[in-house]
């Protein structure tokens, strides 16, 4: 009798209600987060004998409109990110001539949400001096503002100077 109530009550335990499953977490995201604010791309680089001009496009991202004026201030840097010395002046600075939106005078732009500007950065790749190694830049640094946190991106490419460190740069426009 005893083995009988033992059996029983074990049975009747185990017939309780089941524990539901837990939930299970719901899937990664695959959608990675929108950026915001003013954010700086390179596009692409446009090379013909040993002529180098990038497209530098600045998207904003933000929910209000921006104005800029001027030209970014750009900084080059190694594959160490170590700045490289080199000269970058308004303009065509000396490098070629009949780019006309490289000549023209900054103007105010107005920036609204989604509109894009775009600079131009210009250099040739040019041996001068064989007792000089070339120069080769990785990365780029790149300030749209004087009030914007500098963003540092990585053209494709390269920024291949040659031995002449010299660029120019021209100033925000947009282009219909």
């Amino acid at each position: 009798m005893r083995p009988l109530i033992i059996l029983t009550l074990l049975l009747l335990t185990a017939c309780g209600t089941p524990s539901p499953n837990p939930t299970p977490p719901p899937p990664p995201s695959t959608t990675p987060p929108q950026p915001t604010g003013l954010i700086i791309r390179p596009g692409t680089v446009d090379a013909a004998m040993g002529l180098r001009v990038l497209d530098i496009q600045l998207t904003n991202h933000g929910p209000a409109t921006t104005h800029i004026n001027g030209y970014p201030d750009i900084r080059i840097l190694d594959k160490d990110r170590t700045p490289i010395n080199a000269t970058i002046g308004h303009g065509p600075n000396g490098i070629t001539t009949g780019l006309q939106h490289f000549d023209r005078p900054p103007q105010t732009i107005t920036l609204q949400p989604g509109q894009t500007a775009h600079a131009g950065l210009l250099w040739r790749n040019l041996v001068t001096e064989t007792d000089r190694k070339a120069t080769l830049g990785v990365y780029l640094t790149i300030t749209p503002t004087p009030t914007a946190a500098p963003q540092t991106i990585e053209p494709d490419g390269g920024i291949d100077l040659g031995n002449t460190t010299t660029l120019g740069l021209s100033p925000w426009t947009i282009t219909p």
